[in-house]
This record gives structure tokens, sequence and C-alpha cells, in this order.
């Protein structure tokens, strides 16, 4: 798995040990941001990481979507919690950043 496919659950992985552990997670674009920014020239190229940042700004939840989650926050949260929908919508994202590459 590349690193761009492997780092989307890490961060759910970071958002729900934040939040079992009483701290509030940073919002979840910024954490995906971060994520991008912790990536080497060697797993990402600084145009794909460019593309990533760009998708992650751009990410919004369709209309239906925005009918069960508040945010991108809320999707993250419950995604991490296993929520279904969340899970797709969680790799509708990763697909469109691995379509950096």
């Amino acid at each position: 798995m590349s690193p761009r496919r492997t780092f989307i659950p890490l961060a759910l992985v970071a958002l729900s040990v934040l939040t079992a552990c009483g701290q509030s997670a940073p919002p979840a674009k910024e954490l995906a941001d971060e994520m991008i920014d912790t990536l080497t020239d060697a797993e990402a190229s600084p145009e794909v990481k460019a593309c990533m940042h760009a998708e992650v700004a751009k990410f919004e939840l369709t209309d239906e979507q925005a009918l069960g989650f508040k945010d991108f926050d809320d999707v993250a949260e419950k995604a991490a919690g296993g929520n279904e929908l969340a899970l797709g919508i969680i790799a509708d994202f990763e697909a469109a950043l691995a379509s950096c590459n």
C-alpha cells in the first residue's frame, strides 16, 4: 500500500486515540494536511503533495451526505467508530488523494 493510501487510516486512528484520551483532535482537514506534510519527497513529490493539499481543501460533502453528517470532522469521527457510510466517504476521499499520483 502506498503512503498516500495509508495515512488516512492512520489519521483516523490518531483521531480516535485523541478522542478516547479526552483530548480534542485537530479538525480532520487540518489533520489530513499535517499528515501530507509528513510525507518525504521520496514518498510523494512536492507536486503530488500540492495536489493532495488541493484535494483536501476542496473536499466537501455532497447534499445527500450532508443529511447524515455535519462536516468532515463528523465523518472522520464516525468513520473511526466504524460507521459504514462514513467509511465510504473516507474511501472516496482517499481515492481523490490517490488520483494525485
